[in-house]
């Protein structure tokens, strides 16, 4: 009985400490990462999309320009639970029409790997 004790013991620390170590993976690469603005009286009208990948912190978001502004950005794929930040990030990048805005604090990986997403859609076409 002692045995499987200790076994599960083992176990369950050595799954706790996988659990650990995969949600900080790529952390440190995502809160590098340098957002660059885009020239919109280049892009022209259309759809883009643009994917961010690394780990948790990967998205995938459809970014539409109509007469060089940008007009709705949707997200295709997103952490779980950031609804309500990316809906701050796209009101924000709607209203001052360009990438590089404020990030929300706590939240500063999130929202660098979103904001890449929608600058590496302008990258695609």
């Amino acid at each position: 009985m002692k045995k499987i004790l200790k076994w599960t013991g083992i176990v369950v620390f050595v799954l706790i400490v996988i659990m650990i170590v995969f949600a900080f993976m790529g952390k440190d690469e995502t809160l590098n990462l340098q957002i660059a603005n885009v020239d919109l009286s280049k892009v022209p009208d259309g759809s883009y999309v643009g994917k961010y990948e690394c780990f948790r912190w990967s998205n995938t978001v459809e970014v539409n320009i109509s007469k060089h502004l940008i007009t709705s950005i949707r997200p295709i794929l997103i952490q779980s639970g950031r609804d309500q930040l990316v809906n701050e990030l796209n009101k924000s990048i709607i209203n001052k029409q360009k990438i590089d805005v404020d990030v929300v604090t706590g939240a500063s990986a999130s929202c660098k790997g979103y904001l890449k997403a929608v600058e590496l859609a302008f990258k695609q076409k």
